[in-house]
């Protein structure tokens, strides 16, 4: 099991390909709606942001979402993804521990970039600490990659079918809660975390490719020798 690719936990899709360009394909478009301001997707965010926020503002709601940003904040993404590693390093799952570092790490840099080459401006009214560009949300990218690598290298390994169900309905719980604060606290707009899940979900699949290609050379260095892969 150590080092062979055939006990890998990622397997060859002939299909991720195809799912990487039509995610390519339906991230460009959004992007660049986003970009030129198209008229539909302020319609669109009007009506999302609205069913979202209510009527009348709840201070009991606020607080909850200030909870769930503070919990998906970037830097607090990093400490979990640190914490996964520490632990898949010391099951000897050394090769995805690097992985998991290396994929959140290129995400967000990604991300970084994609606010830089769209210029979105934050919606009125954001709280003063949402400082930056708008497009895409970083608290939506990080906790997507976050969760998906949760999802593909720890979930795995759990034994019990009921656990590891369990676990990934909480996880898209909180992806959506994480999504519904940053619009309810006027950080974003919902097209820009719905842009930071496709940016993060293009990012993952090219990361899962070069996993696919480099882990079993990657496993060959004596620094993680006996390494599961």
């Amino acid at each position: 099991m150590y080092g062979n690719e055939d006990y890998m936990l990622l397997q060859r899709d002939p299909n991720r390909i195809i799912k990487l360009i039509v995610s390519l394909c339906i991230t460009a478009v959004l992007s660049v709606s986003v970009a030129f301001n198209f008229d539909y997707l302020q319609f669109l965010d009007s009506i999302f942001t609205t069913a979202i926020q209510g009527s009348a503002p709840s201070e009991g709601l606020e607080k909850f979402y200030l909870m769930v940003s503070f919990f998906a904040e970037p830097k607090m993404d990093i400490f979990w993804i640190f914490i996964i590693a520490f632990f898949l390093w010391g099951f000897k799952y050394k090769v995805p521990a690097l992985w998991a570092i290396f994929t959140l790490g290129f995400g967000d840099i990604i991300g970084a970039v994609v606010k830089q080459l769209i210029r979105r401006h934050r919606p009125p009214l954001h709280l003063g600490v949402d400082s930056g560009y708008s497009f895409p949300s970083g608290h939506v990218l990080g906790v997507f990659l976050v969760i998906s690598i949760i999802w593909i290298v720890v979930v795995p390994v759990i034994d019990h079918a009921s656990v590891r169900f369990i676990i990934r309905a909480l996880m898209i719980v909180w992806l959506i809660l994480v999504m519904f604060s940053r619009i309810y606290l006027n950080a974003h707009y919902p097209t820009d975390t719905l842009g930071a899940a496709l940016v993060a979900y293009c990012w993952l699949l090219v990361s899962e490719m070069l996993y696919i290609n480099y882990a079993p050379k990657v496993a060959r260095y004596r620094f993680v020798i006996h390494t599961k892969i």
